[in-house]
């Protein structure tokens, strides 16, 4: 099953530099997330659902090891460009059909748009629901709502000083220390079965 750990390495040596991470009960998280997270779906369908819109996927970082190809990315909201979700993907690419590897790795179509499109056989598995204190990168992400530059490549959205790219959602009111050091997000760590074997681990955070 998928771990945070093995999930966030390549990216997060340290766990803590993501952020806090609890194990949250499905009764215990507000309304919203539930929905968001408690259930066996792809989050790109969730998520569209949920803001009545379609998203787009901009990938920040890439890892490739092998026949593992690893990335971190968000989800955006294609009219308001609000950023709804923070995600980290794990997938063995060597169970995948080639037509599909070369979709996942063109980084232009969110991955649960790219296996439906595909009709692969698949199906999700959610495995753990999570509480979490945003470190550095959610915060910029999730509560700032800071995105990548248009057309930055990936691997340089996390070093570059891309503020100016704030979101309209927090132009007008950013948070304060106090209310960022009280702020919690929710996620996930769940796994995609591809054809009867595991073949992508995910962590989806996601901002109601």
């Amino acid at each position: 099953m998928p771990q945070l750990e093995t999930i966030t390495a390549p990216f997060f040596p340290a766990l803590a530099e993501l952020g806090e991470f609890r194990l949250v009960a499905v009764d215990d998280m507000p309304a919203d997330y539930q929905t968001l997270l408690a259930h066996d779906a792809h989050m790109t369908v969730t998520v569209e659902a949920f803001h009545n819109s379609i998203v787009d996927v901009a990938v920040l970082d890439e890892h490739r090891e092998g026949d593992y190809y690893s990335r971190t990315s968000l989800l955006i909201c294609r009219q308001s460009r609000k950023i709804v979700q923070f995600g980290v993907m794990r997938i063995d690419l060597s169970g995948l059909p080639q037509i599909v590897r070369e979709e996942i790795e063109s980084r232009g179509t969110p991955l649960g748009r790219v296996l439906i499109r595909h009709n692969v056989l698949r199906h999700v598995e959610l495995h753990r629901l999570w509480r979490i204190k945003p470190g550095r990168e959610l915060q910029r992400r999730l509560i700032y709502q800071i995105a990548p530059a248009a057309n930055q490549p990936a691997g340089m959205a996390a070093s570059t000083n891309d503020d100016s790219s704030i979101s309209v959602f927090n132009l007008a009111k950013l948070p304060t220390q106090k209310s960022l050091d009280a702020e919690r997000l929710y996620g996930r760590t769940a796994r995609i079965v591809v054809e009867g074997q595991p073949a992508v681990e995910l962590l989806e955070i996601v901002k109601a």
